[in-house]
């Protein structure tokens, strides 16, 4: 008997390499995108598509009745860390409010939500440089981040008081393939793209800013192994538990190019943490993975994207 599994923002970089992931033996995926949003990355996989918008819960209860739901997973978000307040006023009326009551709806029909928070910015910034462990404060410094841990705090209400079976995964920054090479978020797709269009790279601060990378394959590796092993009620970061910095980054991006790097460097932004990396100690009592050193997933990164523009 197969599981029916359905992703709210499935189509998206993410989305569409953990769907990728899954045995299509054992999961019939079913993916809900609105009427505009981009779905190539979909192409050649094997599911079922439904047009509309997570603001109509009327339809998403379609949708999972008509497929028997299961399993939802939730990768909706319309913020960066850059957002302002008017659009986090237009995430909570048509992502974070809706999805609270997607998540009534999942506690009565006994479906299990997991979602994707981020690891990157939910915990916010601090003095020291010890990796942020699952138990430490959420104290976001962007709008990105609290409505992170607003959506947090709300699937923890909801089990609660009405006994939501949940699962929280806090990603660190994931990079690879499929990712958008010329958009506003993930330095190292960012600068990849400024590189093969000859372009200056433009980076907030000193380069000093440290962040964890984990590559998006093993990202889905990892999410199948906690789906099939029922992993439940519990927050989990995934990440390598390994910093590097911005110019760490650029310094991997120039010897794996072989060019000179046109870089900028701006000054810092408020919403920007200095020091992020993932404590990952409880995701390894859980589930055996390994994590492929960064700068080999830069240097396959950079060559599926040589490869994809010639």
């Amino acid at each position: 008997m197969k599981t029916n599994i359905l992703f709210i923002g499935g189509a998206g970089f993410i989305g569409s390499n953990l769907i990728k992931a899954l045995d299509k033996d054992k999961y019939v995926i079913t993916v809900v995108e609105p009427e505009n949003a981009f779905i190539d990355r979909l192409d050649c996989q094997n599911v079922n598509l439904y047009r509309g918008s997570l603001d109509d819960i009327n339809f998403i209860e379609d949708v999972i009745l008509k497929q028997n739901i299961e399993i939802i997973i939730h990768l909706v978000s319309t913020l960066i860390p850059g957002s302002n307040y008017e659009d986090y006023k237009r995430e909570y009326k048509n992502v974070i409010f809706p999805t609270i009551e997607l998540m009534e709806i999942c506690a009565k029909k006994r479906i299990r939500f997991v979602y994707f928070s981020s690891g990157g910015t939910v915990y916010g910034n601090r003095n020291d440089v010890l990796p942020f462990e699952e138990t430490d404060p959420m104290t976001p410094i962007s709008y990105y981040g609290w409505s992170k841990q607003m959506m947090e705090n709300s699937i923890l209400f909801m089990h609660r008081t009405v006994g939501l079976d949940y699962l929280i995964i806090r990603p660190s920054n994931p990079y690879g393939h499929g990712q958008n090479l010329y958009g506003k978020q993930g330095i190292v797709a960012v600068a990849i793209g400024k590189i093969l269009k000859d372009e200056q790279i433009e980076v907030w601060g000193d380069g000093s800013a440290v962040r964890d990378y984990i590559y998006v394959d093993d990202l889905a590796r990892i999410f199948v192994k906690l789906i099939e092993g029922n992993v439940h009620c519990t927050t989990l970061n995934i990440g390598s538990g390994r910093g590097y910095s911005v110019n760490d980054v650029l310094a991997f991006l120039k010897i794996v190019s072989g060019k000179e790097l046109k870089i900028v460097y701006q000054n810092p932004r408020p919403v920007d943490v200095s020091n992020m990396v993932l404590d990952t100690k409880k995701l390894k009592g859980i589930v055996n993975y390994d994590i492929m050193p960064f700068m080999d997933g830069i240097r396959l990164f950079y060559d599926e994207s040589i490869g994809s523009k010639s």
